[in-house]
């Protein structure tokens, strides 16, 4: 396996990225605190709408000097984690992890750590204060990325909230 930052021309192999998943508890944020529920989903991968709102979206990081980390297992991507470059935050201090998902059959290697510390690593080299994350509530993804060190945003992006309520949205500080 080998990580390194994504050419633009490597963003379609998005695709053969499969994201399917069981999902049997969900976290909502309720009464200024986490509450997991039994919710059972068949996450059986993006819907074609969804793909290509995230490829776009992966484009134009991209084309705005964001970067992408791609782990690669020869030739297929087998993992990514998207950070923009745009800044955010009440201070202007914060970068967003846009995109971090891994393929079903490399979870739980160790993978989506060395892409998130790698994120973590750009991040601080570019100034940010802290990482913020917009984090599908599904518990095996926000207990990966509380694992990782994030807590609960104390800030919340208007801006993400509104395309995301449902979200659980967290952040690292980075100093």
């Amino acid at each position: 396996m080998k990580i390194k930052i994504l050419r633009r021309e490597e963003i379609e192999k998005v695709r053969g990225i499969d994201r399917s998943e069981i999902v049997k508890q969900i976290y909502y944020y309720k009464d200024g605190k986490l509450t997991l529920e039994d919710e059972f989903y068949d996450v059986t991968g993006w819907t074609p709408s969804e793909l290509e709102r995230n490829i776009r979206h992966l484009y134009d990081i991209h084309d705005r000097d964001g970067t992408l980390f791609g782990a690669f297992e020869g030739d297929k991507l087998i993992g990514i984690s998207a950070l923009e470059s745009r800044f955010i935050g009440r201070k202007r201090d914060q970068l967003q992890l846009y995109f971090h998902h891994i393929d079903k059959h490399h979870r739980r290697k160790g993978i989506g750590r060395e892409l998130f510390s790698k994120a973590m690593e750009k991040a601080r080299e570019l100034g940010a204060r802290k990482l913020y994350v917009s984090a599908t509530p599904s518990r095996n993804t926000v207990d990966f990325y509380m694992h990782m060190g994030c807590r609960l945003a104390s800030e919340l992006s208007p801006e993400l909230y509104r395309l995301e309520p449902e979200d659980i949205h967290l952040e690292l500080k980075l100093y």
